[in-house]
């Protein structure tokens, strides 16, 4: 019975790890896919590789592969300042902020309520990606050495204009996540449980 359970669980995680890694490479800047209609997926991946795989080792081979992407990316057009600039480590820190509270708010779905979870989730996503939105765009202007004159009022002005949607874009991926957990849970995992007790798996 516990190998079993110990089967499932690695398969799940194995199907979520490689699920993210296309979903990062599909969506990353739109570099290489011609799926121009989905919003980026990369701070998303994070928080749900914090949230489901919670290993260190997950969230540095998805730093790196967003570099190796960006690189890649960037030599192919020839123009590395428009993308790698002196701010670009900084994303470290936007990604990690992502991961680290993607693992606080898991749901516990037999630990507390269905609208604790979601609350939960919701806000995390939202301090997060906010918290994450300041650290990127901040260290561009600050570090990037393309806005040395940029006053208050005009950071501002450019804040207004991609807060919203920089932390709008990961909501669709959580939620779809989100949702299926829920149906994972409470319709597939329950059954099998159900099956391992009865001595019938």
């Amino acid at each position: 019975m516990k190998s079993v359970k110990i089967t499932h669980a690695y398969g799940i995680l194995s199907a979520i790890f490689i699920i993210l890694t296309l979903l990062l490479l599909a969506t990353r800047g739109q570099h290489f896919s011609s799926l121009h209609n989905l919003p980026s997926a990369s701070i998303a991946v994070f928080f749900l590789a914090g949230m489901y795989l919670r290993s260190i080792k997950a969230f540095w081979f998805y730093y790196l592969l967003t570099v190796a992407i960006d690189l890649g990316a960037s030599y192919m057009r020839g123009q590395f300042g428009d993308c790698i600039t002196t701010s670009y480590p900084a994303l470290v820190l936007s990604y990690g902020v992502m991961f680290s509270i993607g693992r606080y708010v898991k749901p516990m779905w037999y630990e507390t309520s269905h609208l604790k979870n979601f609350a939960k989730v919701a806000l995390g996503l939202f301090v997060a990606s906010s918290i994450a939105f300041f650290i990127s765009n901040g260290s561009y202007y600050v570090f990037s050495g393309n806005f040395s004159n940029l006053s208050w009022a005009e950071y501002t002005s450019r804040v207004d204009k991609y807060y919203l949607r920089s932390i709008s874009n990961p909501i669709f991926y959580v939620f779809v996540a989100f949702v299926l957990d829920f149906t994972m849970n409470h319709f597939f995992t329950n059954k099998l449980i159900a099956k391992l007790r009865n001595g019938k798996v």
